[in-house]
């Protein structure tokens, strides 16, 4: 076992963890190399932890025996594990899945010994069992902090300016609001027309932006909504073009619509793009103080307004969540994913999510009907969660007895075919 071997693993390793904390740290976070001083502690610690091993199966052991299949097997290890933090069902079984990793390790932690020294006694297996046993419990003692990109602390004057400037663009929604309200064209006498609400939760990535906006693009296309549209936007580097994405906004924003529609007759199309969790919708946009959207929020906004006619479409991970509140003989509601799962292709590089791209650009256009748009894009989203081996996330789909013999009121469709739309920025 040569130096130049743990050189060369102890790099892979190191530029592995670098990669692990760069796709875990907030978007836009600058890279502090304070971290590396944790890291060191930490490297010191697990040498120290090699080398007591190596002593107690031997005095004259060479350390770096040891050091090379651990090395070798940790990326794997380390993949593994983060990978398993994400599954949503972990933190349901905290103990169960506490005892499996355990398991797994000082199985793992055997393998290496033979691999290092060949025949494994029971010294030094359990030195290094007892030893892994003990490393979250010291890790959790020390509580190094080993992040490379960390957000920048605001200094007090920031804060407070922070804070001025909040107040003013909330003083300045309900305005804003009534503003993009007032371009919205009216319906024909006599005819249900359908008015479009989009709402893109999280401002911190584009894709949920340009998803919200291409929304608009297409049922605007299909329904005739394009010059009755709103769009309630929230973007970290643009605070200016559109109202911000937020529970007030959007009460605020249905009810002056409703004084605009024939609640009668007119249709409600609200689109709601964003991360997703299990009590609803994520709402942020920096450092703006902005309460998150729970399905009870959206009800009560639409109740509220009088909105009677409405259709809801969810793209966020659990969107699910949103059907039992939702559901009602004047309502269809579109989601993601049920309740428990995920939905994908929310990464900031994609123009859309994968429920997106399905949903609004291969089926709606083309399809004769809401329903009909919903099937082919489940059929297409599972058969794409199939081939990159994802846990299917189960779009749902309700239609309220009411709506069905409404929704074929509508605006005829568009020809038949695909159409080519532009993705806005």
């Amino acid at each position: 076992m040569s130096f130049d071997q743990v050189a060369a693993l102890l790099a892979v390793n190191l530029a592995l963890w670098a990669l692990i904390d760069y796709l875990h740290a907030p978007p836009h976070a600058p890279l502090a190399l304070d971290g590396l001083f944790g890291w060191a502690c930490y490297l010191l610690l697990g040498l120290a932890a090699c080398a007591l091993t190596a002593r107690v199966q031997n005095r004259a052991t060479d350390t770096r025996a040891l050091l090379v299949p651990a090395l070798a097997v940790t990326p794997f290890v380390v993949v593994v594990l983060s990978l398993a933090a994400d599954l949503p069902w972990i933190p349901r079984f905290p103990t169960i899945v506490t005892l499996l990793a355990f398991a797994y390790l000082v199985a793992l932690t055997v393998r290496v010994l033979g691999a290092a020294y060949g025949p494994v006694h029971w010294r030094p297996a359990l030195t290094a069992i007892v030893l892994v046993i003990a490393a979250p419990s010291v890790l959790g003692l020390l509580d190094l902090d080993t992040r490379l990109w960390v957000p920048q602390e605001q200094a007090p004057g920031d804060e407070a300016d922070d804070a001025d400037q909040a107040e003013a663009l909330f003083y300045d929604q309900p305005s804003r609001i009534a503003a993009a309200v007032a371009r919205v064209a009216p319906s024909q006498a006599g005819k249900p027309g359908v008015y479009f609400v989009g709402f893109a939760g999280d401002g911190s990535q584009e894709v949920f932006r340009r998803e919200t906006q291409f929304a608009r693009e297409v049922f605007g296309g299909r329904f005739g909504s394009a010059e009755r549209s709103v769009l309630l936007i929230n973007d970290i580097d643009d605070r200016d073009s559109y109202p911000l994405a937020s529970v007030s906004g959007l009460e605020q924003t249905l009810k002056v619509l409703a004084a605009r529609m024939d609640i009668e007759q007119d249709v409600l199309v609200l689109f709601l793009s964003s991360h997703g969790s299990e009590d609803g919708l994520e709402v942020e946009n920096g450092t703006l103080p902005l309460a998150q959207l729970a399905p009870d929020d959206v009800r009560e906004a639409l109740d509220s307004a009088g909105i009677r006619w409405r259709v809801v479409i969810i793209s966020a991970c659990h969107s699910g969540v949103f059907l039992d509140a939702l559901k009602s003989d004047t309502a269809a509601i579109v989601t993601a994913s049920d309740a428990a799962h995920e939905s994908f292709g929310c990464e900031d590089d994609r123009e859309l999510t994968w429920f997106g791209e399905a949903f609004l650009k291969d089926s709606l256009s083309s399809s004769a009907s809401l329903q009909e748009a919903f099937h082919k894009a489940a059929g297409l989203i599972s058969q794409r969660e199939e081939a990159e081996h994802q846990v299917h996330s189960n779009p749902q789909l309700f239609v309220g007895e009411l709506m069905q013999r409404k929704l074929a009121e509508l605006p005829a469709a568009k020809p038949r075919g695909t159409r080519a739309y532009t993705v806005l920025r």
